[in-house]
């Protein structure tokens, strides 16, 4: 389902936007599970899919704490990876 991805969600200051098939279809499936709130931005073109995930929900939260991938802390330093666009590129 994604769960590094989750993870890495988890972990960063949202919004926070992901372009790219294989990232915005596990957002997608993160979303039909009910741990987050994503928009979706429809292709331009060539362009990449692009997602904006805007909020961890109460499931996911409870998810996190239950499966130990939330250590409670809410602005954990992270790594920017494939597929996740640093801040600057996120008021495009």
């Amino acid at each position: 389902m994604g769960h590094a991805l989750f993870t890495q969600v988890l972990a960063a200051r949202l919004p926070m936007q992901f372009w790219g098939n294989s990232v915005v279809d596990q957002l997608k499936h993160l979303e039909d599970a009910g741990y987050i709130k994503v928009a979706f931005s429809p292709p331009h073109g060539a362009a990449p899919p692009l997602a904006t995930v805007n909020e961890i929900t109460h499931l996911g939260r409870a998810v996190a704490r239950y499966c130990g991938t939330d250590d409670g802390v809410p602005s954990r330093p992270h790594t920017i990876g494939k597929g996740l666009l640093p801040p600057h590129h996120a008021q495009m």
